[in-house]
């Protein structure tokens, strides 16, 4: 389950009925896993699970510095999705990063 954040807050993800125990105990576990790819100084908000039209469509939303970013991947199954979601949250990481840097200067 997602952990406390520094002010003692523990971020929720939304429970739809179309998610069974196992669904949402992964689903928590991809949580867990976007948020450790976030690394320092990232806030995980929301990770939900969307019908998509490739088959299941992750979203992550979270806080990098000041901004609220948006990751989003798609696969056959939610393991496909969680695998391409991963990666994409570190690219996104270090683009959003490097745009920040060029955009302050």
């Amino acid at each position: 389950m997602p952990r406390a954040r520094d002010d003692g807050i523990v971020p929720c993800m939304a429970r739809t009925d179309t998610l069974n125990d196992a669904d949402a105990r992964y689903l928590a576990e991809i949580w867990e896993d976007c948020r450790d790819c976030l690394g320092p100084g990232g806030e995980l908000l929301d990770v939900r699970r969307e019908p998509g039209d490739e088959g299941v469509k992750l979203v992550a939303r979270y806080r990098l510095g000041k901004r609220d970013r948006e990751s989003a991947a798609s696969g056959e199954t939610t393991l496909a999705a969680h695998t391409v979601l991963r990666a994409r949250i570190l690219f996104d990481r270090i683009r959003f990063g490097f745009s920040d840097l060029v955009d302050h200067r």
